[in-house]
């Protein structure tokens, strides 16, 4: 009976004992079924996902997708870190949940449908945080427009394009202090901020379809960066902070930073838009290999016209021209003067 014992033991543990070269075949199969089961289940988690930001600490956002079925839940703020963030719509966000007060970390939904990847960035700082330049863009993109909504509907006191040494990237609508500025499109609020020496209190906001607005010279913004709004939303209040001379609205059109001719998209005598879908290509942008064939000249101590004219190698009258100026204007230390 003993030794019939012994012989059993002894064959379990010839069993059970492996070689170097089996356990290594042994840890292969186990990743490979590991392996397998997490590309099943990333394959049934690609049917209805959305994309949602996660801003760290550093202010670099995350970006995260995750199943939500056909369940609509509120946009809303979530305290939770990376490390809590699981695959499923119901962990991520329990029915009973409220929304945190004081944040780590800002989890937003975006109904942002083809959106460029480089909108994964979220700033609320920098105006333009992608150094993306689209003068030699390939393909063409179709925004839809459609659902624009005139943030004023006063007349143009000044055009894009070239105004006086700098390009005017916008277009300034009439306001008058403290009238209504409305949200173009329906979006998310990305930056607030105060310019004193250019926009004045002004706010940025990333659109539904693709493109950003920017709405400058405010009195007051009446939105906070993180907000859902609508078209027709009110942005702030009408006014004339910052580089300005009288109260208006600067307006702009972006596109992955990059400035659209707002007259491309609106017409302003109108105040409707041109057409329900803008098509963006190369040709959109093709204005700033024009401004990169600008070339200025700071001014120094000592500098007056005729010098700098002599320098340059073009005549008074054309640096007057160009920088909307006269002979006898005072030229300020530091201020760039345009030669070409």
């Amino acid at each position: 009976m003993f030794h019939q014992e012994e012989n059993l033991l002894s064959k379990t543990l010839n069993t059970l004992i492996l070689t170097h070269k089996h356990l290594t075949a042994l840890l292969l199969l186990i990743v490979g079924v590991i392996t397998s089961s997490n590309i099943d289940a990333q394959s049934k988690l690609s049917v209805g996902l959305k994309k949602i930001f996660v801003r760290g600490y550093n202010g670099t956002p995350k970006s995260v997708s995750f199943n939500n079925g056909n369940t609509e839940r509120q946009r809303a703020t979530y305290n939770i870190s990376y490390a809590q963030v699981p695959g499923t719509i119901e962990e991520l966000f329990p029915l009973e949940q409220t929304p945190a007060q004081n944040i780590n970390e800002e989890v937003k939904f975006n109904n942002f449908t083809d959106m460029p990847e480089e909108y994964d960035i979220w700033d609320n700082v920098n105006i333009n945080p992608y150094n993306v330049s689209l003068t030699d863009m390939k393909d063409t993109v179709a925004i839809d427009v459609s659902g624009y909504c005139p943030p004023s509907q006063k007349h143009v006191t000044s055009n894009w394009g070239f105004r006086k040494w700098r390009y005017h990237y916008g277009i300034d609508l009439k306001v008058h202090r403290g009238d209504t500025v409305k949200c173009a499109f329906d979006g998310i609020v990305r930056i607030i901020r105060y310019q004193r020496r250019g926009y004045g209190h002004y706010v940025v906001v990333r659109h539904d379809n693709g493109l950003e607005t920017l709405y400058a010279h405010l009195e007051k913004p009446l939105v906070k960066s993180g907000d859902h709004i609508k078209a027709g939303d009110a942005i702030g209040k009408g006014g004339n902070t910052g580089r300005s001379t009288g109260y208006h609205l600067h307006l702009e059109f972006r596109y992955l930073g990059n400035p659209i001719n707002p007259n491309d998209v609106v017409d302003f005598t109108t105040h409707t838009v041109k057409k329900n879908i803008l098509v963006l290509s190369a040709e959109t942008f093709a204005y700033k290999k024009e401004i990169d064939k600008i070339r200025y000249w700071t001014i120094k101590k000592g500098d007056t016209l005729g010098r700098i004219a002599s320098r340059t190698g073009v005549s008074v009258s054309k640096l007057c021209k160009l920088n909307g100026i006269k002979p006898n204007t005072i030229l300020r230390i530091g201020r760039r003067i345009r030669y070409t």
